[in-house]
């Protein structure tokens, strides 16, 4: 679903990324954004992503597939024995290029994820040699506190009732942080990128439609 989107927006937000070292490439439809991510990736590169609803909705996922990259997640959910795929799954995050989706950007430049584990998130901080992150201008919220508020109560949600978790605020949407504890609970960390200070690692594509959640 396209969204309309005030221009000065995404002038401010693009000038808020370029400060903070951030690369922001904007695609109107999936289609531009699929070939705007593979059009970033060597032939022959080893790729690791999280799992993203929105790599899947733009068509990315089936590409990393088709034997042109080394698609490292294939070769963690090939590996039967569990220490050997923890131990497959802690090195592909230091794969030449680590893809991803948002779960909440603030007008303001910050970029907030949440994960279970962190396995995603740690590729984003620091382990991948270059980080691609696709969003829908559905995650583009006003402020940080509002994007703190999104994860919450927005993506942990649908998330959870994706992998069949029930946490306190399945039903109704309202966050209990100080009610919620494994094994249901969803937000287990959170990253909130600021800034990136090696040049050109980040690189932001932004799909002016409503991806994801």
């Amino acid at each position: 679903m396209r969204i309309e989107v005030d221009p000065s927006l995404l002038t401010r937000l693009t000038a808020e990324f370029r400060r903070r070292g951030i690369d922001l490439l904007l695609a109107e439809t999936k289609e531009e954004a699929r070939e705007a991510v593979l059009g970033l990736i060597p032939a022959g590169a080893t790729v690791m992503a999280g799992s993203s609803l929105t790599l899947d909705a733009i068509g990315v996922t089936d590409r990393l597939k088709g034997g042109q990259y080394r698609y490292l997640r294939q070769d963690v959910r090939a590996i039967d024995d569990p220490e050997q795929r923890y131990a497959m799954r802690r090195q592909s995050l230091v794969a030449d290029y680590f893809l991803g989706g948002i779960n909440a950007i603030a007008a303001t430049g910050e970029i907030v994820n949440v994960d279970s584990s962190g396995s995603r998130i740690a590729g984003y901080a620091y382990g991948g040699r270059k980080v691609i992150m696709v969003s829908g201008l559905n995650k583009v919220v006003p402020t940080l506190a509002d994007a703190l508020d999104r994860i919450r109560v927005v993506a942990a949600v649908q998330e959870a009732r994706r992998v069949g978790r029930t946490p306190p605020c399945i039903d109704d949407g309202v966050c209990r942080n100080y009610e919620c504890y494994p094994p249901q609970r969803q937000c287990g960390k959170i990253l909130i990128i600021e800034k990136e200070n090696v040049p050109g690692r980040i690189t932001v594509v932004l799909v002016g439609e409503s991806l994801g959640y």
